[in-house]
Order: structure tokens, then C-alpha cells, then sequence
């Protein structure tokens, strides 16, 4: 989905002050996703982070997942699908770092990261 097209509302479970604001901020300025609203604090404070969506917008929950890092744990697909205007709720839970701080570690190194052996010689010279 295209960054434009992403409708979530944030919640605060995380615990911390202003989380929810942050990650509003930093989507809609960093990702382009201007259709974000803060929807204040959770109901309760959670341990994880989840992303509950319907079928139809698996493609925007693609794209945020990807944006914000988060694990397939924390993707919650519902069973119907939402109406055409309708906000996906993500729910920010303690493990929640900071806005554009990946959640999950990354599976695999970047492509362009340099790799150095311990028998190299003058690396530093390169």
C-alpha cells in the first residue's frame, strides 16, 4: 500500500509518557502516512505491540509493519473486512522503543555492510 493510503489510529499501552504522539508524528512526517490520529492511552498497559487489522487492509498493515519493524506476533487479522475508511488500531505495548525503533531485531545483515575476517590485513588502509 502506498504510505498515503495507511489508516491506523495509535494507542498508548506502553506505559510511557507521549508514546502514542510520537509514533502519530513520526509517521506522518519521516513515512508519509498522514492518515494517522492519536487515539490516547489503551484501556490497560500491554506487554506487546499489536497491529489489529481486517483482510482488506493486510496491504497497509504490510506497510506499517515494515515502516515500524514489528513481528508477525504482533499482527492481529480480524475475520471481516472493514469499511473503506476505517483505521486500523495499533496498540503500543512495552516493548515499544521509540518511533522509527525497529520492535523485532532483524532477521539478516544489510546488504552493503562491510565484513572483515580476523586473518585481514590492513583493512584500515583499504
Amino acid at each position: 500500500a502506498d504510505p498515503a493510503d495507511v489508516r491506523v489510529k495509535v494507542l498508548n499501552g506502553s506505559g510511557r509518557f507521549g508514546a502514542a504522539q510520537e509514533t502519530v508524528d513520526w509517521m506522518q512526517n519521516t513515512e508519509g502516512m498522514l492518515r494517522t490520529s492519536n487515539g490516547g492511552n489503551a484501556p490497560s498497559e500491554s506487554k506487546k505491540t499489536t497491529l489489529e487489522y481486517a483482510p482488506n487492509q493486510a496491504d497497509q498493515a504490510r506497510r506499517l509493519a515494515d515502516s515500524m519493524g514489528l513481528p508477525a506476533s504482533a499482527m492481529k487479522e480480524g475475520t471481516k473486512d472493514a469499511e473503506p475508511m476505517a483505521e486500523m488500531t495499533l496498540t503500543l505495548g512495552a516493548d515499544f522503543k521509540g518511533a522509527g525503533t525497529p520492535i523485532s531485531a532483524p532477521t539478516k545483515a544489510p546488504k552493503d555492510i562491510q565484513r572483515v575476517e580476523a586473518d585481514d590485513k590492513n583493512v584500515c588502509a583499504k
